[in-house]
């Protein structure tokens, strides 16, 4: 019975609100056992991001070099390639970006925006009937949401320092309208006239 006086379930004798992350953990590594025999591959995932492993019926908490391998290899697999493209119009609104990801899933509308504290990565998003901003798609863990910003900004950083052709072409046909024409060229127009 709980507080109120009325019977609920428990799980290893905690009610749900009273789970911690291990107990949640705990649940998900029995839930997968009753329903499929073994542990999924996104639960033993999951048991390494939070830092422990499982054995022999128990949580064990991993050390900090196992913890970091294991983001480091998560990393590595899901590579991120990004497309930037730069705004041509003055504002806050630096570039769009397109991101695959493990080349085999595309975010596009990924914006590098400015603001007082500096350039930063926002995730494709829509207005809310509450009228804010929700996110349509974005990192799951703190590790991805890194490697994405890390990619998005160097992608940016490259783009920016990179001329366009076309950009670099009109600026030497400025320069060369705008010098004098050499002595020997103003004689003979104007001879020619």
């Amino acid at each position: 019975m709980d507080g109120t006086g009325q019977t609920r379930r428990t799980w290893n004798g905690k009610l749900p609100e009273e789970f911690n992350e291990k107990d949640m953990l705990l649940f998900a590594i029995d839930t997968d056992i009753v329903a499929s025999g073994s542990i999924s591959d996104s639960t033993r995932d999951t048991i390494r991001e939070a830092g422990y492993r499982y054995e022999g019926g128990n949580l064990l908490p991993l050390g900090k070099p196992e913890k970091e391998d294991f983001m480091e290899n998560q990393k590595s697999a899901l590579g991120v390639n990004v497309k930037v493209y730069p705004s041509q119009k003055e504002g806050n609104l630096l570039a769009f970006a397109s991101a695959t990801i493990g080349g085999c899933f595309a975010v596009n509308g990924i914006r590098i925006m400015n603001s007082e504290k500096g350039a930063f990565v926002a995730m494709p998003s829509s207005k809310g009937s509450d009228g804010k901003y929700h996110d349509i798609c974005c990192p799951t863990t703190a590790e991805m949401r890194k490697a994405i910003n890390e990619a998005v900004m160097g992608a940016y950083q490259k783009a920016v320092e990179k001329p366009s052709l076309r950009g670099a072409l009109q600026n030497a046909a400025k320069e060369a309208a705008a010098r004098p024409a050499p002595e020997a060229q103003r004689a003979t127009d104007k001879g020619a006239r």
